[in-house]
């Protein structure tokens, strides 16, 4: 008997935390409650299942980050134009930038 209790509580706080984790990472509250039901029903597999949710949305807001951000322009000290990348000499002055 005392090992189902811990069981139930170990589910029911590992729900808690997928809902609140869920929360965090912009799910709705009728998603999220579902993803702490079906932890706390069936932990062993809906665990597994929130957790590649989560990392494959993580990853597809990256992309989008990435996506969305143009690249980063530097300034060469000397002829103070924008240049792209890590050169080692300036593409419009030809100062050297690498010291």
């Amino acid at each position: 008997m005392p090992f189902f209790i811990f069981v139930n509580v170990v589910s029911f706080a590992v729900a808690i935390w997928v809902f609140f984790d869920s929360q965090k990472r912009g799910s709705t509250v009728g998603r999220s409650l579902l993803w702490a039901a079906g932890v706390f029903l069936v932990l062993i597999v809906f665990l597994p299942l929130y957790l590649a949710a989560r990392k494959k949305k993580e990853r597809a807001q990256a992309a989008a980050r990435e996506a969305s951000t143009p690249p980063a322009l530097n300034m060469c000290f000397y002829c103070r134009q924008a240049y792209e990348g890590s050169p080692s000499s300036c593409p419009h002055c030809g100062q050297n930038l690498k010291m």
